[in-house]
Order: structure tokens, then sequence, then C-alpha cells
């Protein structure tokens, strides 16, 4: 239950919101409409685009100042819209996903409807207040008030609380409209500051729904890449190693049957059975360490920079790897990075001709970049879309949100830079 001066006064948090919020709020709003009318009225022309798109920003950056007044003085929070994308290239594109920035535009909206509440909830919540400590506080200063030759104040006709019991009266009255203020600030702050900050200052339905989704997807590639590499440790240290003991067996069954005395027909045949079992045993052997292999390079295991060491000193041609990475990636990350590595260093010795690459590592704004070029004779783009493995390339960088950009002109040399986020 709540306190009985509570009550009366409201929560404390509540009080603060309403006095303080209100006039920056207001000051932006009015400030907001005022760019938007000037951009709207300029948007005939280049400026006044311009002017809009720097609309969208201040209401992002107001948008940003209401969500910390309400962390701060509500206790209120309201997780931001997502960073935008990377930006298109050409102006006119960059200015077209700037126009529609709808997270801009929603912060904009709060903004120019904001002014309007805040001065109903100041007025609520500040002017309301006062009157009722004037009137509750009434039998204290009633007797010096004079008016018309009389003390007390005097209310519509001949009503006048000029005695001590209007005066209790009144102050009775100051009470109840101190718990009226109380109650509307709150339900105010409740039933239209709240829901109107968390519909247009956070994220929108979609934005929610694409990040659930791209939670949901790493959740899921990281679950994968423990799978296979579970899988990979099963059959490295179960099914191979049982592989290998069969062949030691019938290596020595050989030896035996080799040292056998006798040409019977069926010790020759079961010495050709033997044989068969052995090579077949030691091509299983082999097949079975390329499948682990490809599941989770042995060489991740003491990181990417090691692999990416390792795969260059055994390329088919002079590779230099350079790797600067201040955190080691995640699993599903760094196991990409090095796939894509391999195919295209692997691309560049077999298909393009190349007498040299190079493999580069680097992080820049959350976003592993790992770089492959050679001089070879170019003209990988045309790969794209036909099954190649410059396509499963592509589909298995899309699986972590990543780029694979191509930049190789007939002729050559070809650059191909794989772009993947590590949040």
């Amino acid at each position: 239950m709540r306190p009985p001066l509570r009550t009366l006064l409201g929560s404390p948090r509540d009080a603060a919101y309403a006095l303080l919020a209100p006039v920056p709020g207001f000051v932006c709003g009015i400030a907001m409409l005022a760019l938007l009318a000037v951009s709207l009225v300029a948007s005939v022309t280049q400026v006044g685009l311009v002017l809009l798109v720097g609309v969208l920003v201040v209401a992002r950056a107001t948008g940003a100042l209401h969500r910390a007044l309400l962390r701060g003085l509500l206790g209120e929070h309201i997780t931001p819209p997502p960073r935008r994308r990377p930006q298109p290239h050409g102006l006119f594109a960059r200015l077209r996903a700037a126009v529609t920035d709808g997270d801009g535009w929603r912060a904009a909206a709060f903004a120019v409807a904001f002014p309007p509440v805040a001065v109903v909830l100041f007025a609520v919540s500040v002017g309301v207040r006062l009157y009722g400590l004037a009137a509750l506080t009434y039998p204290l200063w009633w007797r010096a008030v004079r008016e018309d030759g009389r003390r007390g104040i005097g209310l519509a006709g001949d009503v006048r609380l000029d005695n001590w019991p209007a005066a209790l009266l009144t102050a009775v009255a100051g009470l109840a409209v101190l718990a009226l203020a109380a109650w509307s600030t709150h339900g105010l702050l409740r039933h239209v500051v709240r829901p109107l900050a968390r519909a247009l200052l956070g994220p929108g339905r979609l934005d929610e729904r694409v990040q659930v989704l791209e939670e949901t997807r790493a959740l899921a590639v990281q679950d994968s890449a423990a799978v296979l590499r579970r899988i990979e440790r099963d059959l490295h240290d179960g099914t191979q190693s049982r592989l290998i003991a069969i062949a030691m067996a019938l290596a020595g069954a050989r030896d035996q049957l080799a040292r056998a005395p006798g040409d019977a027909p069926q010790l020759a045949r079961g010495r050709e059975l033997v044989t068969s079992a052995l090579d077949n045993s030691r091509a299983a052997v082999t097949e079975l360490r390329h499948l682990v292999s490809g599941i989770h390079p042995p060489a991740l295991n003491d990181g990417l920079d090691v692999a990416l060491q390792t795969l260059a000193a055994r390329a088919g041609l002079p590779v230099t790897a350079r790797v600067d990475l201040p955190a080691r990636p995640s699993e599903a990350v760094e196991t990409i990075a090095y796939f894509c590595a391999a195919e295209l260093v692997a691309n560049a010795a077999r298909h393009a001709g190349a007498s040299r690459a190079e493999v580069e590592a680097y992080e820049r704004d959350g976003v592993l970049r790992l770089v492959v070029r050679d001089d070879g004779r170019g003209g990988a783009r045309r790969g794209v879309g036909r099954g190649t493995g410059l396509t499963g390339l592509a589909e298995r960088v899309s699986t972590v949100d990543g780029r694979l950009l191509i930049d190789s002109p007939d002729g050559g040399p070809t650059t191909v830079t794989a772009e993947l986020p590590l949040g």
C-alpha cells in the first residue's frame, strides 16, 4: 500500500520528469517543427532534400535525448533503434536511403507530438500541484489576506473563506487537489508518454523481428559450428583411430601370411584379400582425414593467424599472409574466413594462372575483412551465380550477414574481399 505522503505528492521520479523534461522537449519539438516546415517548403530543390536529411539526423539525436531523460528520470529503458546498414554507393542512393529512414521519421514524430503533451504534463504536475499546496496551507495565511477590507478570499457570489471552518475545508480540498495532481501526472506518464516513447523511440516491429531473426540465425550458426566441431573430434578420435587400428592389424596379418610356408591356392587367395582390405582401409583413412580437415581444419585450433600462415606455406604458389586481429573471432566466423582464403588461393593457383598471391585479414568497425589478391588473368566475377566455388563462398559468407566483394577485371589482377561481422 502506498504511503499517504506519496499518494499526495506522487512518485519523485514522476515529479522530476514532469518538471525537467517538458522544457527541453518543448524546445526541441518546436525547433524540429520549424526545420520540417523549412525543409518541406524547400524540398522542390536539392537544398531542401539535404535539409530534410539533416532534420532526420537531428531527430535521431533528439530521440537519444528523450531516451536519456526517460532512463535517468523515470527508469524507463528503451532500446535504441539499430544502427543503419552499410550505406549504398552513389550520392542519390545515399540520399534516398537517408530520406526513407523510418527510425528517424518516428523520432521526428515523437519530437513534434511531445510539446503539447509536455504542456499538459507541466500544467497538471506543477500548476495544479501549486494550487493544491496553496489551498493546503490556506489556514496559515488566510488572516493576512485582505479583500474589500475583509480577511480571506472571496469566491463566486457571496461565498467567502473568511473563517476557520472555511479555511480548514479549503485545506482538505487542497489535499484532494494534490492527490488529483499526483494521480493525473502518473496517468499521463503511464498511458501517454511511456507508450508513445516505446512506439516511436525504440526499434520498430520490423526491426525487432529482424533482430530476433538475426539472433536466432547467429545461434543456429554457432550451434552448427559446435556440432561440426564435435563431429570432427568424434571422427578424428574415434572412427579414424579404429580404421588405423584395423589397417595395422591387416598389415600384421599380411606379414604373417607372407611368412607362412606353402603355396596353396587358398593361402595365396587369403594374401590377396588381406592386401586388398589393407589398401581399402588406408584409402578410407585418407578420405576420412580429408573429410575431417574439411569440417574443421586442425590448423584453426591455434587461431586464424596460424591457420592462414599454414595455408600460405602449403599453397601451390608463393603466398604472403598478414593477419592483424586484436581478438580471436568466433568459431563460426573463423572457420568461414579460413575456407574463403583456402578456396580463393586454390582458385588463384588452379584457374587464374597466378604467379603469387596475398592474404590479409584485419578488423575494422567491428567487421573482419579477409582480402585475397592475385596477379592472375582475372574474370572471376563471371563465375558468380553459376554453381562455382565463388557462389558457394558467397552463400557461406551470407550465413553470418557478411558480403563477398569481387574486383576481377579481364586480364587481372583479382581482389576478393570477404566482410564478416564480428558481432
